[in-house]
């Protein structure tokens, strides 16, 4: 022990593939004065047993992105350094035995060309070709890869290791941190071997995150489950023949491949999910290098499976059995970005260690370094779980998500686990209706109308509730509809300079008259998009404003960071006391003024303006303002009345044709206006990027990400556009290939079926100067033309929210 302090500007927790990756990275970006500490050996946590996988066939551009990224890191590190990271580059195949698996691998096509990943869609025939073990009497489709394969955990990371250390960071193994603080604007951590003052501290503890996090007031969402992979003996057919590819099959929850001249056997449980070390103790201090005793009664009945998929593996015996801890996340996602502490970074809750570390790490680095991403990674950041993640929820749906890991992940797929989880004062009158519900951020949402107890039919295509939406939305143009918004976060900001702070975050000028409304976009530094908020200005000093649930506790926190000391400014977070209830179309008008005394016409309440009304005698706020483009008005008011509105506007909007709306119809007649959402704004696009020049207002006036959103305005690279889709059975879901003569040029980013106007209209991205016709957008793996559209679908002149009538 040592009585000096030293200080760093990073210090890193853990030595696995997370922390070192994300010190290389830093080390990359110039951040070289940073210490990683590691309790034992790198890697002795889980890194060292974990199987090796990395794919090119995954279902979302962010996991390809990733992956492609990891291994890209991976190769230039050996050349680099000229240590072997074990790298085998055999392809593989991802097997389709089932209908909606078939569309799965269709889809699947769209990312790899929009990444340009070599991929084919193969039959039967050319698995056998690839790997002659493998039986395909039920193979229906696979997508076979050519550059990705398997890597040696523990010679990557050594190789990582090497490199950061020649660019002067310094790696202390044998050196377990003990505790943390906060001393002035610095983290002083103790450590065995002395204390260290760090600006930035990054938690990549794996296992341990959760006792690390718990020194710097956080709970971080990530279980530790044990998972199995089997080696057999020599399998003599492996003899005198180039290696095998990996096969993936959800027949057996997991995974074949070769490892060396014996067969390797990865078995994902679908009926059970063992855990160790839960939450909030986590993982002994003394564990290193730990296994687990195998559960043969687990995993039998899939590994049958197996042995039947590949006969030859099936009468060897079994020379070794790994069962170690591997970090899983209730959503399966991995947790990588800032935490919400001040200066406290996250690398971990990852389920596939190898494959994601190095992409992980640039990720972090680049957050770190230049304040921004060079992709969207909102499904990564761990301020994403709200309050209702406890550490109930977090174990139990963790459990949920590994057991369902090897679900096909059709469009539209829930979690089952501890539903419904939060339920606020309609969710029982919602489902006596009818109402078949999506969670969203902890609540319970409807997605659509149908029959009691109805449960949705998922997959790409147009679905059961199709009808039932277009019926919603076609009531709602015609009469009005009501739809339950309670899942959405409601914030005031009170004070002398509420105004200031307001007007130094966004981008647009924020209301200036009390009353009044305005679209306000909150950007980085980097002039790229933190979220977009609505702004009433109740009265001087007093501001309402709101944001997807999701966004909740970001933008929350994004807001308070934001206030300078000595400012007379107060949030108020009423979120979860205070629900909405949206209330639109053309007779909502005649709805709403048998509930209050307001006068509601053009002249004493204009679109666009907010008011304090009782509406059958509750206090609310009312906005008028309709996410459907029609007349109409949200209501803002306690979750403990809200109940009693919304019976009473059945009762009185039963003549005027009242109706509920879902999620489903409520995002096709947004399609049909051509509002943008949260797909279209995203953290690595500004709002020129989106065409919303109008709300740029940057005259006489300064706010965060101003200078650097005019720097590139000039340098757009992306281009917003909204489109037909030429489709009558399938729509659009995001994040889908968009082609020009078959090469790719951009991706979609949200859609719908316009239920009015009878078309499929998304949103798409792509580069600047891209001709605008002869675009298609690739749909499980089918090209389908795409129209460019100049106005929006319906009521391009916006008549009918304005309307006096």
């Amino acid at each position: 022990m040592t009585d000096t302090t030293r200080t760093t500007r990073v210090a890193i927790i853990g030595g696995g593939i997370m922390g070192v990756a994300a010190q290389f990275q830093l080390a990359e970006n110039g951040w070289t004065d940073t210490i990683l500490f590691e309790k034992a050996e790198l890697t002795s946590g889980s890194t060292w047993h974990a199987a090796g996988q990395i794919a090119h066939a995954v279902g979302s551009r962010i996991a390809g992105w990733i992956n492609k990224t990891s291994i890209e890191i991976y190769k230039r590190v050996e050349k680099e350094t000229g240590q072997s990271i074990g790298w085998h580059e055999v392809g593989g195949f991802r097997i389709a035995t089932t209908d909606d698996e078939v569309d799965w691998m269709k889809s699947i096509m769209g990312v790899g060309r929009l990444l340009d990943l070599p991929m084919e869609l193969v039959g039967p025939e050319e698995v056998t070709k690839g790997n002659p073990f493998y039986k395909v009497d039920d193979v229906k489709a696979a997508v076979q890869t050519f550059e990705d394969g398997h890597i040696d955990p523990s010679g990557v990371t050594m190789a990582l290791a090497a490199a950061t250390r020649a660019r002067g960071a310094i790696i202390e193994r044998h050196n377990r941190v003990i505790g943390a603080s906060r001393k002035g604007d610095m983290w002083l951590l103790r450590t065995e071997k002395g204390d260290v003052l760090a600006e930035h501290v990054v938690i990549a503890a794996g296992s341990y995150a959760n006792q690390v996090g718990e020194w710097f007031g956080l709970k971080i969402p990530s279980v530790s489950c044990l998972h199995h992979y089997l080696v057999t003996d020599t399998v003599p057919e492996f003899l005198d023949r180039p290696e095998l590819p990996v096969m993936r099959d959800n027949a057996f929850g997991g995974y074949i491949r070769q490892e060396q001249k014996s067969g390797l056997i990865g078995i994902y449980e679908g009926h059970v999910c063992p855990t160790v070390w839960e939450m909030p103790q986590g993982a002994p201090w003394a564990a290193e290098n730990e296994l687990f005793e195998a559960d043969y009664d687990s995993i039998g009945d899939f590994l049958m499976v197996a042995f039947d998929k590949m006969p030859i593996l099936a009468e060897l015996g079994i020379k070794r059995v790994v069962r170690g801890a591997i970090t899983h996340t209730p959503d399966g996602g991995m947790l990588v970005g800032p935490s919400g502490a001040p200066n406290i970074w996250l690398s971990c809750g990852s389920s596939i260690g190898l494959a994601w570390g190095g992409g992980a790490g640039k990720v972090l680095a680049d957050w770190m370094v230049h304040g921004a991403t060079e992709i969207n990674t909102r499904s990564m950041d761990p301020r994403r779980y709200g309050d209702f993640s406890t550490d109930h929820f977090i174990v139990e749906r963790t459990k949920d998500e590994f057991m369902r890991r090897h679900d096909t992940p059709c469009p539209g797929k829930q979690f089952h686990s501890l539903r419904p989880l939060n339920k606020h004062p309609l969710y029982d009158r919602l489902a006596a209706s009818g109402a078949v519900f999506g969670e969203v951020a902890g609540w319970e949402r409807p997605r659509y109308f149908g029959k009691v107890g109805e449960v949705e039919q998922i997959g790409w295509g147009h679905q059961n509730w199709h009808a039932n939406a277009m019926a919603e939305a076609k009531a709602t143009r015609e009469g009005a509809g009501v739809i339950d918004l309670c899942a959405f976060a409601q914030f005031e900001i009170i004070g002398r300079d509420a105004g200031k702070l307001l007007d130094r975050l966004s981008a647009n000028r924020i209301p200036a008259k009390d009353g009044s409304i305005g679209l306000c976009h909150l950007l980085t530094e980097q002039g790229r998009f933190e979220t977009e908020i609505t702004i009433w200005r109740i009265s001087e000093g007093r501001y309402f404003t709101g944001s997807p649930i999701a966004r909740a506790n970001p933008d929350f926190a994004w807001m308070q960071s934001q206030m300078q000391p000595g400012e007379d400014v107060t949030l108020i977070n009423r979120t979860n006391d205070w629900g909405m209830l949206a209330l639109s179309g053309p007779a909502s008008r005649a709805i709403l003024s048998q509930a209050t005394d307001a006068d509601l016409s053009n002249a004493a309440f204009r679109w666009l303006s907010g008011q304090e009304i009782d509406v059958f005698g509750v206090p609310c706020y009312a906005l008028r303002v309709a996410f459907t483009g029609e007349l109409g008005w949200e209501l803002h008011l306690p979750l403990d009345r809200i109940a009693e509105v919304y019976d009473k506007l059945h009762e009185d909007g039963a003549a005027h044709g009242l109706v509920d709306l879902g999620g489903y119809a409520f995002n096709g007649l947004r399609m049909e206006k051509a509002y943008r959402a949260s797909g279209e704004l995203t953290t690595d696009i500004g709002m020129f990027d989106v065409g919303l020049d109008r709300f740029f207002r940057s005259e006489g006036r300064d706010f965060i990400g101003k200078e650097a959103a005019l720097a590139a305005k000039d340098h757009v690279g992306w281009e917003l556009l909204y489109c037909e889709v030429h489709s009558d059975h399938i729509d659009v879901h995001g994040g889908e290939a968009v082609l020009l003569d078959g090469a790719p040029v951009g991706l979609t980013t949200s859609g719908g079926y316009g239920y009015t106007v009878r078309k499929s209209l998304a949103f798409v991205f792509v580069r600047k100067g891209t001709p605008r016709s002869g675009l298609s957008v690739l749909l499980l793996n089918q090209e389908y033309p795409l129209t460019v559209l100049d106005e929006p679908a319906f009521d391009p002149d916006n008549l009918r929210p304005r309307q006096d009538a």
